[in-house]
């Protein structure tokens, strides 16, 4: 029931979350926005999907691909935001710091193998990588200004908010409220909605 509940906020503030995205392309006809806009829309499709599951059948997904591709391309369109506000030409080189982030993936993906499928976590531990690179990348610049490095910092937290969320759901299975999963996947939706005034910010710059 917990579960239900929680795809179904995160689906309803998708929906909304999209729409204005949507809007807002329109209006100013920007790219960042359009990006966003596809980044709420593949997760919500992805939601959607996992929803009808939990509905139709009680339980996940059994074969979770469907989701897993919407996902993989919100982590696509989130890095070509990234690219599209913050180009790579406008950073003067790469610092070592920038690979604690693969460096990191690589680690977790490997743990996360104890748990899950093997080829399923190399792709996100490969996509994950490519965010967390390209932010601490942007985050080390100090040419970067403040309307794209808040940006910068959305990505990472929600980021770390899905290792978090993916680290709880390895060590607790119940569907209570208490779950630190449901409390991480509620922190997760928050930091999607601010994702709207990091972008607004990034493209009044």
């Amino acid at each position: 029931m917990i579960d239900k509940i929680n795809n179904i906020i995160q689906i309803t503030v998708l929906l909304f979350c999209v729409c204005f995205a949507v809007y807002k392309a329109v209006i100013y006809k920007s790219r960042s926005w359009t990006m966003l806009a596809f980044v709420y829309g593949s997760w919500c499709l992805g939601d959607i999907y996992w929803l009808l599951c939990i509905i139709f059948y009680d339980n996940a997904p059994q074969v979770s691909v469907v989701s897993d591709l919407s996902w993989y391309a919100s982590y696509i369109f989130l890095y070509l935001l990234l690219r599209n506000t913050f180009p790579p030409e406008e950073i003067s080189g790469i610092k070592t710091v920038c690979w604690l982030g693969p460096v990191f993936t690589v680690i977790m993906g490997a743990f996360f193998m104890l748990w899950g499928e093997i080829v399923n976590n190399l792709i996100y531990a490969g996509l994950m990588g490519l965010l967390l690179f390209s932010v601490i990348r942007r985050l080390a610049e100090k040419k970067q200004n403040g309307h794209s490095r808040l940006l910068s910092i959305m990505i990472l937290i929600f980021c770390l908010l899905e290792y978090a969320l993916w680290t709880a759901s390895c060590f607790w299975t119940d569907d209570i409220l208490l779950h630190p999963y449901y409390w991480f996947d509620f922190l997760l939706t928050v930091s999607l909605i601010f994702f709207l005034p990091a972008v607004k910010k990034a493209v009044a710059q």
